[in-house]
């Protein structure tokens, strides 16, 4: 390729301008509208709102998973001394960014815990096996992690972007050798702080079950989801007329790697997690497994296989899959919905013995989406969309791959 053919910043419009307006007071709209039939429908259930808890769960831990993509993926950028991901970079800056907002948006999730988690209920931590967990399933050591684990979030996600918002304007290279040296910690403060949250928002709700492999569980349906968030955000924006030419097909093929690879990975640890508890066949380990294998569960749960692995490993594993728009735009959508499929499987059969679905479930994960991209947009809106500030950003317009 010659190198009067690489693209150049100035070929694109790198600022949402006026779009961004109108995109926070859709989302915003599609935001709240949908929250409020959610919480409508969840009234006149006639269940005390229990219903709608677990809703409220099933979307904010999916949109909580994406944003943990985005805050596990900037810092592994930094420490591998990545480049091709800088032009794209800012996205993944602001959907980091907003986890003061996503604190905000758990308040439900504590308000209803008493109706969500088994340690909540009387009869069960009266159980004998319960005694030796009964400090670190309390009320107080509930909020106090929570609290600590948005602390960390919140600090890291900010720190990322405001250095980088920084560097825009001083192109100060000693900015990105300062995110260099930080991230290594932040990957590793990262990796216990999820995997910490994921056995207190997920698997507390069956408190006599556990796993080691869990955190690793919902952190990778998390990062797939978020490769798939990025793809349709970029195209979205060049179909506006921005990003155009600069994020070129070399970045989407390394998107399409990026959800290619994770939805392998994805699928190991879900195999590896069942494959160890059917091999002890231990009825303290097992009982998650079978409660989700029986009365229509186990049948989503053959659907999840196809759906979140086969397929889209499938339709991703050829190089013109990962270059085609079109093709890239459709898996996105499919894992995002798949993504969303598993955690359903994961949470709702503690609300119902039998197989569920209602309409509350869906309007509720658009609402908190909503209110999500609308947060985004306004992070976004006042500063470029590409970090025009790193030193490595020329690196990043060429890059292509081998």
């Amino acid at each position: 390729m010659a190198h009067s053919s690489f693209p150049r910043l100035e070929d694109t419009n790198i600022s949402l301008d006026g779009l961004g307006g109108r995109v926070f007071a859709v989302s915003a709209a599609v935001g709240v509208i949908g929250l409020a039939v959610t919480f409508a429908l969840g009234a006149a259930a006639g269940d005390g709102m229990r219903h709608f808890g677990y809703s409220y769960l099933v979307g904010f831990t999916y949109i909580l998973s994406i944003s943990l993509g985005a805050l596990t993926f900037l810092p592994i950028m930094y420490v591998t001394k990545a480049s091709w991901d800088i032009v794209i970079r800012r996205l993944a800056e602001v959907m980091a960014a907003v986890m003061p907002l996503l604190a905000v948006l758990s308040i439900p999730v504590l308000i209803f815990a008493g109706r969500i988690y088994g340690w909540a209920e009387p009869e069960t931590a009266a159980l004998p096996a319960m005694a030796h967990k009964a400090a670190w399933f309390s009320q107080g050591a509930f909020l106090a992690r929570w609290a600590i684990y948005f602390v960390v979030w919140s600090f890291y996600g900010l720190f990322f972007w405001r250095q980088s918002v920084a560097q825009d304007s001083s192109k100060d290279v000693k900015i990105t050798l300062r995110l260099e040296n930080y991230s290594g910690f932040a990957i590793m403060i990262g990796a216990i702080t999820i995997a910490m949250a994921s056995f207190d928002l997920l698997m507390s709700m069956d408190p006599l079950w556990f796993s080691t492999i869990f955190g690793v569980y919902y952190w990778a349906g998390g990062f797939v989801s978020f490769f798939a968030v990025m793809t349709l955000l970029t195209m979205g924006l060049q179909n506006t007329g921005r990003l155009t030419r600069i994020v070129s097909p070399e970045h989407f093929h390394d998107y399409g790697k990026g959800m290619f690879a994770f939805t392998f990975f994805w699928a190991y640890i879900a195999f590896s997690q069942y494959m160890l508890y059917w091999y002890a066949n231990i009825p303290e380990e097992t009982s998650w497994f079978l409660h989700r294998s029986r009365e229509g569960w186990g049948k989503l749960g053959i659907v999840l296989i196809f759906a979140a692995f086969v397929l889209p490993f499938a339709g991703l594993i050829s190089r013109f899959a990962k270059r085609s728009r079109k093709l890239l735009a459709f898996w996105a959508f499919w894992i995002i919905a798949a993504q969303w499929l598993n955690l359903y499987w994961v949470i709702m059969p503690e609300f119902s013995e039998g197989f569920t679905f209602s309409l509350m479930d869906v309007t509720c994960f658009i609402g908190l989406a909503g209110i999500w991209l609308a947060a985004i947009t306004r992070l976004a809106g006042g500063h470029s969309l590409v970090p025009v500030g790193d030193p490595r950003l020329e690196d990043s317009l060429r890059f292509e791959n081998a």
